[in-house]
């Protein structure tokens, strides 16, 4: 259709005309029909669906999709996006104003609190290690997950961060590669080398003392500081500096809370993942997260109950260094031997797919693992809980903290 100079404020874009009428700084989109009748955006997509059901063919450049995105995709910003269309069309139905005109930070605010909640859902409903939230589109308006079988087709240095960054992955799943693969030596005999760590990890269990160091050193710090606790739980006596450093900590915690989440919405959605039909890897799980809650809890209660502000920032410190221990091990070990993440990721990580069907034979299978997946299902869903409700806890501290202190 061409454009007609008697119509006003046409605009040709794609195959179709559409009028914009300009009222009170909004503009309305009216597209415009072979009888040149103006249809509003929605009648438009509904007479185009109409004609679909009816079984009209439509070429690719005059296809109902491709009208009505042509103009969205080269124009203004939205208010809204509603995907609706029967699953037969993914096009967007909107109120476009003008740049000038944005949305306000309220709106947008409201509008990405039911978001919130519904990925909190997906966490607390979805298996503990499988992720498979990130299979499924979260949102009208966001992309849809998309499924590629090249997992493989990484560099050394992506497969060697990817398995560091895997949660399921830790202490356990370390030790557990030893003793299956790690044994053979390949990588000493690639590199020709002879690291030592390697050597005793496997000889002297050398991640699973890490393990155990970390709760070691946290529990003498935890009674360390029970044994000077003065009883009251809202004492009121503290200093004006101790009041800033209540408030302070738990400012920082509250910050820093979001991310523990993020992670855990990140390791869910790698590539490619640690099987998840062995105990080593819910026990990692459980380790990385529950850790981190219990050192950053411990922090707060410590910096409320001391009184020496050095005494608050070298606990605190101390705290922080017990939650790194395992990382660090982790790091220093492929640091030397980065073959040994790639051989990790290549060999014992598996893709989405294959860990369900893992996890379905080992369950059929093996009736003390699916009694220890059961036993697990419980403590996992209060994790997931207080990971989502942990931020809540730091801004109740950041108040009520300094009054109490």
């Amino acid at each position: 259709m061409q454009k007609k100079k008697s119509l006003k404020n046409m605009h040709n874009r794609g195959d179709t005309l559409y009028e914009i009428n300009k009222k009170d700084s909004v503009e309305t989109i009216y597209f415009v029909d072979p009888n040149k009748r103006k249809l509003s955006v929605n009648t438009y997509i509904a007479n185009r669906e109409s004609d679909i059901d009816r079984g009209v063919i439509f070429s690719p450049q005059n296809s109902p999709d491709t009208l009505v995105n042509n103009y969205i995709n080269g124009n203004k910003e939205y208010k809204r996006s509603n995907f609706n269309c029967r699953n037969k069309l993914d096009l967007r139905d909107s109120e476009i104003v003008d740049l000038n005109n944005r949305v306000s930070f309220c709106s947008q605010a409201c509008h990405s609190i039911p978001l919130i909640f519904k990925n909190f859902y997906m966490k607390i409903s979805d298996h503990m290690l499988l992720g498979g939230e990130h299979m499924k589109k979260i949102s009208p308006g966001f992309n849809s997950p998309i499924v590629s079988g090249n997992y493989n087709d990484l560099s050394p240095d992506e497969k060697k961060e990817i398995v560091m960054n895997s949660p399921s992955f830790g202490m356990f799943s370390l030790f557990k590669y030893h003793i299956k693969r790690g044994y053979r030596n390949e990588q000493l005999k690639k590199e020709n080398k002879i690291y030592l760590s390697h050597i005793f990890s496997l000889i002297c269990a050398l991640p699973i003392m890490i393990f155990i160091g970390q709760w070691m050193l946290f529990i003498a710090l935890v009674f360390h500081e029970a044994e000077n606790y003065g009883g009251e739980i809202c004492p009121r006596t503290g200093t004006f500096a101790n009041k800033l450093m209540i408030s302070g900590i738990s400012i920082i915690y509250f910050a820093r809370s979001f991310f523990i989440w993020d992670k855990l919405t990140n390791s869910l959605s790698l590539k490619k993942m640690n099987r998840v039909n062995s105990y080593t890897s819910v026990l990692d799980t459980f380790q990385e997260f529950s850790f981190i809650l219990l050192i950053y809890g411990a922090n707060i209660w410590v910096v409320y109950y001391e009184d020496s502000i050095q005494d608050m920032i070298l606990n605190s410190l101390a705290m922080e260094f017990l939650m790194m221990l395992d990382n660090e091990f982790e790091e220093l070990y492929f640091q030397y031997l980065p073959g040994a993440a790639e051989d990790i990721y290549d060999n014992v990580f598996v893709s989405y797919y294959e860990n369900i069907e893992l996890l379905e034979d080992r369950k059929r299978d093996d009736k003390c693992f699916r009694c220890f997946s059961c036993a697990a299902f419980i403590p996992y869903k209060l994790l997931v809980l207080s990971m989502f409700l942990f931020p809540l806890f730091c801004l109740f501290m950041t108040i009520v903290g300094p009054i109490c202190k």
